[in-house]
């Protein structure tokens, strides 16, 4: 009787730690209760409803949601969410003391984490993370053991300065860090478990993740190369020139750009369980600066020429003109801004 018990309280203990994962899964990330078929919905409506929003010049951090619905900015410190369907406000608050060190949209829904600056009890700069769903107007403080899960920085002018994440695994990579510094990277899993990510560089710079597999994707600052954590070896090429990561898409395929000086002649798209010579390999027209080359989640590319304000996608060769300044290509189409005002442009 007691080793049937044994084998009974050994078979909950996974169960429990499960269920745990999920009901956190559930009210932190997908909080949002619209269905696949009102999805849809949402989209359709976008696509006959272009964006038009009134916004002040002194503005920064602008992003707009995958889907459109939402845009937001930065100003002195707070998030300002805008509803792009009739162009009301709301701001998101935070705590007395506290700072937006670095906000995202998700990739796949109108939710934004939130990473907040603070100093705790002891005066030590930390970061502890939000979620706020758009469209019911709540936000969700990610706890552990009922307390804020945080990173405490052992360097105060440390901020956040990319953060990637897997809706698929709901796995988050912050790294952090400072100008002349070491950066740092933590992953945060399912069970709100923290732990900082072992690389073989701490010169970094650009982060993303795989979104099936969860694997952290970055640039290494040394070597000019891109590198997988946890794998010795970075992903090869075949040439000497510097590599850029240009970012993932829903596939877990890999954008890493070739050039020089920042500029990017040629993309290698890589699909890391294929040789290279599977790979795709696109050749551009003329050097693109790397900040110019947008990667979506369906794994479309889109190349900004901002001389003659148009953006065209590298392999229809469709152009999407625009005015002003662009602001960010999403799912949808893009954002720029223009005349105090942000406009929207569908593909």
């Amino acid at each position: 009787m007691k080793r049937f018990k044994k084998i009974i309280l050994w078979t909950l203990i996974p169960i429990s730690l499960e269920l745990a994962g999920f009901t956190y899964f559930n009210s932190f990330y997908l909080n949002d209760e619209t269905s696949f078929n009102t999805q849809k919905v949402e989209i359709a409506a976008k696509k006959a409803n272009k964006i038009n929003v009134p916004l002040p010049d002194y503005v920064q951090n602008i992003d707009v949601s995958y889907s459109g619905n939402y845009v937001s900015y930065c100003n002195s410190g707070t998030i300002s969410v805008i509803n792009t369907s009739d162009n009301s406000h709301r701001q998101v608050s935070l705590d007395d003391g506290s700072s937006v060190s670095k906000y995202v949209w998700l990739p796949d829904r109108d939710i934004i984490l939130i990473a907040e600056k603070y100093s705790n009890s002891y005066g030590e700069s930390c970061i502890k993370f939000e979620s706020y769903n758009a469209a019911k107007d709540e936000k969700t403080v990610l706890n552990k053991d009922n307390k804020p899960l945080s990173i405490t920085l052992d360097i105060s002018e440390y901020d956040v300065q990319n953060i990637a994440l897997s809706t698929t695994t709901n796995v988050t990579y912050v790294q952090v860090g400072s100008a002349g510094r070491a950066s740092r990277v933590y992953r945060i899993d399912v069970m709100q478990q923290l732990q900082q990510v072992p690389l073989l560089s701490s010169s970094l710079g650009n982060i993303a993740t795989t979104n099936k597999t969860d694997k952290l994707v970055y640039e290494d600052g040394t070597y000019d190369r891109i590198r997988v954590a946890g794998v010795k070896d970075p992903l090869a090429t075949g040439e000497s020139a510097i590599h850029y990561l240009l970012g993932t898409d829903s596939q877990d395929r890999v954008y890493i750009g070739n050039g020089q000086n920042g500029k990017v002649s040629k993309i290698f798209v890589a699909d890391t369980s294929k040789p290279i010579s599977q790979w795709n390999i696109i050749t551009l027209k003329k050097p693109a600066n790397k900040s110019d080359i947008h990667v979506t989640g369906d794994g479309k590319i889109y190349v900004n020429d901002s001389a003659n304000s148009k953006v065209t996608e590298l392999l229809s060769g469709k152009e999407i003109s625009y005015k002003g300044t662009l602001i960010k290509v999403y799912d949808l189409g893009i954002i720029s801004k223009n005349s105090g005002a942000l406009k929207g442009v569908l593909f």
